[in-house]
């Protein structure tokens, strides 16, 4: 009988043998990751994927990747946010560390290490191509990058995904020779969920189902590129998303108020080198472990403060020992409506969520989260609040300190288009408040800002502003009155705009933008003083010493100095335009604006002599191309009483003002240029 036993012993220690070698080759196989590209698909929940269980086949490639490699199930984001959710997926940390908690939140720290600048270290070429100004460079999310692309046609707040690939790919084919971080970026499933063809057509009845399968499509492009290129072998292909989407749920139509699953279950997918066959792991995982995991897999020590969690043991049939397991989730959004701010944490199990009213669920039985234990499992909502006050105690940084929203205009008008509300909310105290409003009584609210935004655009301003007007009745907060501001502003209202723009300001003296709101009424209504005065008080609240800051001070000094040219106050106009310069030297619209100024100005402030050499530096920084500014450039010459230069300059700003089909330029060059040829070397103001 022993002999028997150990006969059948030998088999079975061979086959596991066998079978524990074939691992061990396989992830030896998996190991040799030359080329990294991590893909980030906009605002996709996980259950619109075909392999995450979809009724319609939306993911084709991103299923054969699935098929071949690593599908995490139970994968979350911290936040519904786009921009804070891939600070956390760039530094491998949560908001509460990282400082962004919205997509107008300008702050970044520098020194924080990125899953970029730790690759770019090891030798890595770093690429990223976004599909959203809500990812614009001005936020620092660049960090560690070599190339970084969000120059969109046209300034559009946007772009497709096949344009992302069209500018990812010329960036790609130049770097075979040299190990790759690519980072893709698709914003297609954000709304309006508009799929080109044949997607519109397929899915009809479900747009944004229709988006998904879309960039799925671009997806296919990439490993096809990849394969084109000899890469796709030895490229570790990551597919993730930076959070979900409601589509109606529990009230809301889009997303980052509510922090249920819809918004923060998102898919992820790991395809590594050599790696055959289909894996689901169902343990939780977040966007915050592809930090730790991608330094383990390419052999990079990851930073010590990260709290994302390294998967790679998944990998080389290792798993972490099973825990319970629970991740920090977050959404400041209601604050802006006067409410609590939404805090949470969420395991395989249980989801505690933590405002004016807590709510507990039982994922498992609950997926929906339709029942509200925070009664009847009162102990279990107890230990999940003292985790997550412990976990917020240990994330905050005191040296993050958010310094308000400072955007360019333009750039904050990207982000009111795309569906974004005003400034940046900070957690400060305010966690565990539960002082404030229930998120979930105002929800209506904020569908209403967003339904103003889009009757904005349809320029239908006579009902955005009913309905603007009716949420200040209900709910008085600085984000309706900017709002009701705009819109006074483009139906031409400018008291009205100047009432409201006044409350705004009072409600939030450091906004830049409420101020030059309030400029604009001020100066449409020829209220050029108390225009000037805003932008003096604006000037007053910008914090010192941030790079970003100082071109908002170069911007408003030249604004100022604008209003100082209108009211003919050209010495107080001179003092301005250098004090914009002195932030910024290389600005040619001010640099001409300065120039002009020292020709229209009078007594011992009219200087030809310092206007010409500015007048040319503007000219060659614009390539001699910009007529207005070569107009100036011939007024210095005329005043100088350089008649050869001033006709030639002169010619060649009328030839470009024509081209241009500026008539009204094109007008007054002409005529002078008469003049010039009469004998007549001067330029009248």
């Amino acid at each position: 009988m022993r002999a028997k036993r150990v006969w059948f012993i030998i088999p079975a220690l061979l086959l596991a043998c066998v079978g524990t070698w074939f691992v061990v080759q396989q992830y030896s196989s998996a190991l040799k990751i030359r080329h990294i590209v991590l893909i980030s698909l906009d605002t996709t929940r996980a259950d619109h994927l075909s392999c995450f269980g979809y009724s319609r086949p939306t993911t084709p490639n991103i299923d054969a990747l699935a098929k071949q490699g690593y599908l995490f199930s139970n994968a979350m984001t911290p936040i519904p946010f786009t921009l804070p959710a891939h600070a956390s997926m760039f530094t491998g940390t949560i908001p509460l560390y990282h400082g962004k908690h919205s997509n107008q939140t300008v702050f970044f720290d520098p020194a924080q290490e990125t899953l970029a600048s730790l690759l770019r270290a090891k030798g890595y070429r770093t690429g990223a191509f976004v599909g959203t100004q809500v990812l614009n460079s001005n936020f620092g999310l660049n960090s560690g990058f070599d190339e970084y692309d969000d120059t969109f046609a046209n300034a559009a707040p946007e772009r497709s995904a096949e344009e992302v690939n069209r500018v990812a790919f010329q960036w790609l084919e130049k770097q075979t020779d040299e190990p790759v971080f690519l980072f893709i970026h698709y914003y297609d499933a954000h709304k309006e969920y508009a799929p080109p063809e044949p997607f519109a057509t397929s899915f009809k009845d479900d747009p944004y189902a229709g988006e998904i399968a879309y960039t799925d499509h671009c997806i296919g492009q990439v490993i096809e590129k990849l394969k084109d290129l000899n890469m796709y072998d030895s490229t570790l292909i990551i597919v993730t998303s930076d959070h979900g989407e409601m589509l109606g749920e529990h009230g809301e139509l889009t997303h980052t108020y509510f922090i249920y699953q819809s918004a923060l279950h998102v898919p992820m997918v790991y395809k590594l080198p050599g790696s055959n066959t289909a894996h689901k792991i169902e343990d939780l995982a977040s966007i915050i472990d592809i930090v730790p995991t991608v330094c383990d897999l390419v052999g990079i020590e990851p930073p010590v403060e990260i709290q994302g969690k390294n998967l790679a043991g998944y990998f080389r049939n290792d798993p972490p020992l099973p825990e319970d397991r629970y991740l920090y989730c977050e959404s400041m959004q209601p604050v802006f409506y006067g409410a609590n701010s939404l805090v949470g944490l969420v395991g395989r199990q249980w989801k505690y969520i933590h405002t004016t009213r807590p709510e507990l669920f039982d994922l498992q039985r609950d997926p929906g989260e339709q029942v509200n234990l925070v009664e009847t499992e009162s102990r279990q909502a107890d230990i999940l609040k003292e985790n997550l006050n412990q976990i917020s105690k240990q994330a905050v940084r005191p040296e993050i300190v958010q310094k308000g929203n400072q955007l360019a205009p333009k750039l904050m008008d990207h982000l009111r288009t795309l569906g974004y509300v005003g400034e940046s909310a900070t957690p400060g105290q305010t966690v565990f408040d539960t002082e404030k409003e229930d998120p979930k009584d105002l929800i209506e609210l904020h569908n209403s800002w967003h339904e103003a935004q889009h009757l904005v655009e349809d320029n239908k301003l006579a009902e955005a502003r009913l309905l603007i007007e009716a949420a200040i009745e209900k709910c008085p907060v600085y984000l309706f009155y900017e709002s009701a501001t705009r819109i006074c502003l483009k139906m031409e209202d400018y008291k009205a705009a100047i009432k409201y723009g006044e409350k705004a300001v009072e409600l939030q003296p450091s906004s830049l933008n409420a101020r030059e709101l309030l400029v604009s009424a001020f100066s449409s209504d020829k209220q050029d003083e108390a225009a000037a005065d805003q932008f003096k008080q604006a000037l007053e609240h910008l914090p010192d010493g941030d790079p970003q800051v100082n071109a908002l001070r170069a911007k408003l000094h030249f604004e100022l100095g604008m209003i100082r040219a209108r009211q003919l106050k050209f010495d107080l106009a001179i003092v301005q335009f250098n004090r914009s310069l002195e932030f910024d030297s290389q600005q040619p619209h001010v640099l001409n604006a300065l120039a002009t100024a020292l020709l229209d100005a009078n007594g011992p402030d009219r200087d030809p002599s310092k206007a010409l050499p500015l007048a040319q530096l503007a000219c060659g920084m614009t390539q001699m191309e910009n007529p207005t500014y070569l107009k100036t450039f011939a007024r210095a010459h005329a005043s100088l009483n350089n008649a050869n230069e001033a006709i030639t300059v002169t010619e060649r700003a009328l030839t470009l003002a024509s081209a241009a089909g500026d008539t009204t330029l094109a007008d007054e060059l002409r005529e002078q240029l008469q003049r010039f040829k009469q004998g007549i070397i001067s330029w009248d103001r």
